[in-house]
């Protein structure tokens, strides 16, 4: 399954690579683009929408929308490229019913930084702390993070872990629904894939690191053509509705005053140095996050939805 909006040229390079007889639906989130056409040219089934409902309800439509019997589904990014053939696609299959408690397998992402980007433990205090006041970024190698990005393991070794990125993704059918698929309160994205990766954990079962398998992902297309302002009080609103589910009250406190303070020294560094961002953009953008902490509402453009 692949949810695309205005995704013609990447899924001009997925769709090629795709392994020969494998049954693929495009849920197209309102594209005015070729998305939709060109999934019909390869005779992929389209699921076409009258407005873009965002990642995780668009998943939702398309499981609940199919006739045909299936025992798993495949999430796949438009942005990414299948490198493994149809031997990929048996391998993922074979470990994902190999026994036990498995959920979910995911195949290793490549490209610049997916080895730090795909695999996370789920949010900590610790990790929204390092992150909030830019340990991270100022001692990229610190202990702490590499613990929290599996950066300890070996290239090729399979392992179990709290949350892959859904970028690509094989979930067994019977969990997903079961689980009720991606929870549509993370509109329109960010935040959904954690959830889940979550409630499989909570309910006893487990996601596994499959190496041996790759997705070439080239990763940030949705958030680099997303205005700043826009972009950061979206992704911090959905990490608190996040909390608000898994963690108790009193943890959820200290990570709002963690990120309030985080945000005033970003805030302050803005005074003397320019970030990856225009100032203008980034000042907008704290101050919404900021308005957000503070109960004021998470103003952003991106928001604007019935489901919000």
């Amino acid at each position: 399954m692949v949810v695309s909006w205005n995704s013609e040229p990447h899924l001009r390079v997925l769709f090629p690579s795709l392994p020969p007889g494998a049954r693929v639906t495009l849920v197209d989130n309102a594209s005015t683009d070729g998305s939709a056409p060109l999934a019909r040219q390869a005779r992929f089934t389209v699921l076409r929408l009258s407005r873009n409902e965002g990642f995780g309800p668009a998943c939702n439509r398309a499981v609940t929308e199919e006739s045909a019997p299936f025992d798993a589904i495949l999430l796949l990014n438009p942005d990414t490229e299948w490198l493994s053939g149809t031997a990929g696609l048996e391998k993922l299959f074979s470990e994902l019913f190999a026994g036990g408690a498995t959920a979910a397998v995911a195949p290793a992402l490549e490209g610049d930084g997916q080895a730090e980007f795909q695999l996370r433990k789920l949010p900590s205090l610790g990790s929204l702390a390092r992150e909030a006041f830019l340990v991270n970024r100022l001692w990229p190698k610190n202990p702490w993070l590499r613990r929290e990005r599996y950066l300890f393991r070996e290239p090729l070794q399979a392992l179990e872990v709290e949350q892959p990125a859904a970028a690509a993704l094989l979930v067994k059918a019977s969990v997903f629904l079961d689980l009720g698929g991606f929870d549509p309160q993370f509109f329109p994205a960010w935040f959904e894939d954690v959830d889940f990766c979550a409630r499989i954990k909570e309910a006893g079962f487990s996601i596994r690191y499959v190496p041996a398998v790759r997705v070439r992902h080239t990763g940030g297309s949705t958030m680099r053509a997303l205005a700043y302002r826009d972009y950061l009080p979206l992704y911090t609103r959905n990490l608190f509705r996040y909390l608000g589910k898994h963690e108790p009250a009193w943890k959820t406190g200290v990570a709002r005053a963690i990120l309030a303070l985080g945000t005033v020294l970003r805030i302050g560094l803005l005074l003397g140095f320019r970030g990856d961002h225009t100032r203008r953009d980034a000042w907008a953008a704290y101050f919404r996050v900021l308005a957000g902490l503070a109960g004021l509402g998470w103003r952003t453009s991106l928001a604007e939805s019935p489901r919000v």
